[in-house]
């Protein structure tokens, strides 16, 4: 699936879940622009202009935190350690699993369904979204249906190549 950029080199397998936010980022920079030039083309009380200048704030904060942090948001599965590592670009790399460790479940937040990865020993403790949210709509379950048969086919074969003892 291109919106989750899946690539499978050298022993590696890594992909992005968060590509979604890509138009979040965008609705932020649009809300951010229009709260930031709306007060300069029509005149305003002092209060409102306030208010628009915090609405921005926020809208930016928000924009600016989703793309250093959730958008670029990369999981990579090394076969070779036998470890997940979680990357942002720039920022930091950290291992949170080891593959004999990795469940994957499905979780519902607000009535949209999405894929985590978590602890086989701790399922319901820390876990690590890896996919993107899927409503209960047509669109939504065709949607999930491609990131199952594409993404998590993938995933799962890859773990259970790498667990299976090479005789």
């Amino acid at each position: 699936m291109q919106s989750y950029n899946l690539k499978l080199t050298d022993g590696k397998l890594s992909f992005q879940p968060n590509k979604g936010f890509k138009t979040q980022i965008i609705f932020s920079a649009i809300v951010t622009g229009v709260a930031f030039i709306l007060p300069l083309v029509w005149p305003l009380n002092y209060e409102v202009r306030m208010l628009l200048r915090c609405l921005g704030i926020v809208s930016a904060a928000y924009g600016v935190y989703d793309f250093l942090f959730k958008l670029n948001l990369t999981y990579i599965f090394d076969q070779h350690n036998r470890q997940v590592y979680q990357r942002v670009p720039g920022l930091y790399t950290r291992r949170i699993l080891s593959f004999e460790d990795i469940y994957i479940l499905t979780e519902t937040v607000n009535c949209e369904l999405h894929y985590v990865m978590s602890n086989q020993k701790n399922k319901f403790g820390r876990n690590y979204a890896i996919s993107d949210y899927f409503p209960d709509t047509q669109k939504g379950r065709r949607k999930q249906e491609l990131y199952e048969t594409t993404i998590l086919t993938t995933v799962s074969n890859f773990l259970s190549a790498a667990l299976t003892p090479h005789i």
